[in-house]
């Protein structure tokens, strides 16, 4: 009788006791589902943006002596000299054999642009109206008919590349003359130096013309290309933009500091773009709070 009477008086503070140390532990798993946590690592931001550019060879356009029947003779893409056999051109009359005069390039290619779109003439494109600049290539190829004054061949200078890049004015603002750049194409990582040698503001668009350090075998017939072009590229500890504020002490994040516990952590921002940014003063594994506007950090806690 005695235990069971010892057992009634005590329940209700052991009932109390559960429910107490439940209410804390639900409390702070509710805290806890509040925090949107990231761990901190090694990453790259690439500032620069996505935009067509218009290419700009310089190249020559060898017109066929003679209409008809054409054989090629060389591989497209090739480099030729001067006296190599590029194509003979076959009539009721003769067979009439084309050698190089220029050397460089070879492509049997032609969009009627190569005498329009080169970088002696940049500075008289219409860049208001860039977009006319189309570029549909026909490709001459063993036994088509060809006319007289037609286009036979090209040949491509591989030192000389440009691109001309359509810019928001607030972008290309932010660029300099003779600042080097560098691009990469749509889905390829490979990166491509160039340098900027003329800005040229439009009607809505701004313009950049740069010169590429080295020749794009795959750009001899395109008039455009899909490009990332790009300013910088920032390494370190990479955080979300947002999980950095100011306190009087500093700019800083909230760090995790033990179960449901935050510290501010100061931090030195390298760069960035909008979304997030390069900072020092986190190690690799820290434990950081993307939305500290949910916290009345220096409130009392």
């Amino acid at each position: 009788m005695k235990k069971k009477s010892f057992k009634k008086r005590f329940l209700p503070y052991v009932i109390f006791f559960i429910v107490f140390v439940s209410v804390i532990i639900i409390t702070q798993i509710l805290d806890f589902s509040n925090y949107d946590i990231i761990t901190s690592a090694h990453g790259e931001i690439i500032d620069g943006f996505e935009t067509k550019a218009l290419i700009l060879r310089d190249e020559k356009n060898i017109k066929s002596p003679a209409a008809g029947k054409v054989e090629l003779s060389s591989l497209e893409g090739d480099r030729i000299s001067v006296g190599t056999k590029v194509a003979e051109i076959s009539s009721e009359n003769r067979n009439l054999s084309i050698y190089n005069k220029v050397p460089g390039i070879l492509s049997y290619a032609s969009d009627g642009l190569g005498s329009k779109v080169t970088p002696s003439n940049m500075n008289e494109l219409d860049l208001n109206n860039i977009e006319k600049y189309k570029g549909n290539y026909r490709h001459l190829i063993s036994g088509d008919k060809i006319k007289k004054g037609q286009t036979l061949y090209r040949i491509i200078n591989n030192f000389r590349l440009f691109l001309v890049v359509p810019a928001e004015k607030e972008e290309a603002e932010r660029f300099r003359i003779n600042e080097i750049v560098f691009l990469t194409e749509h889905k390829k990582v490979d990166l491509i130096r160039g340098r900027i040698i003329d800005i040229t503001e439009g009607i809505d668009k701004s313009f950049i013309f740069v010169k590429m350090d080295i020749f794009v075998p795959e750009w001899i017939n395109i008039r455009w290309v899909d490009i990332n072009f790009i300013k910088n590229i920032y390494r370190g500890i990479k955080v979300p933009r947002k999980a950095v504020f100011t306190q009087p002490s500093g700019q800083g994040v909230l760090k995790l500091s033990g179960y449901n516990k935050h510290v501010f952590q100061e931090v030195i921002v390298i760069d960035g773009d909008h979304k997030s940014v390069i900072v020092k003063g986190l190690e690799v594994g820290d434990q950081i709070i993307v939305n500290p506007e949910d916290f009345n950090y220096g409130i009392e806690e």
